[in-house]
């Protein structure tokens, strides 16, 4: 007997599930999968919602990033040419510098050659009257 009360069991609860579905109106039950549609359809734009958010996001945090590296890039460029410019400057800054001193060896050069000139012809009658005599000096002792 213990089998047939199960069976009993089953054809009830199966009754009453079969019941529940029939005593709910279509408009009801049209309603049912209205709402889970509805609620499917919702869910999946929110879930696209979320997806198109974090695309965006990436793509922000991917181009600021690509700023920071252009940012950065480009401070190195400018420092490297004020660095250039600066050994430019510096450069020029010697040349200059060593040109003056040029000049200045060259005028002074040429005032001590002016004065061993202006000596020399001053004293050339003397040291050719020296020489000369000094050669007659030799040339009697030989």
């Amino acid at each position: 007997m213990a089998g047939t009360k199960e069976k009993v069991k089953k054809g009830k609860t199966e009754k009453v599930r079969v019941r529940g579905k029939e005593e709910k109106h279509i408009s009801d039950q049209l309603e049912e999968k209205f709402v889970g549609a509805k609620t499917e359809v919702f869910s999946r734009i929110s879930a696209k919602e979320v997806e198109i958010r974090t695309k965006t996001s990436n793509e922000r945090i991917r181009g600021d990033r690509l700023i920071e590296d252009a940012k950065g890039q480009a401070a190195a460029i400018k420092r490297k040419a004020t660095l250039e410019e600066i050994g430019k400057d510096a450069y020029a800054k010697m040349i200059a510098a060593a040109h003056e001193e040029i000049g200045e060896i060259e005028n002074a050069t040429a005032k001590e050659i002016a004065e061993v000139e202006r000596v020399g012809e001053k004293n050339l009658d003397q040291a050719v009257d020296f020489i000369v005599s000094a050669i007659f000096t030799t040339a009697q002792q030989a």
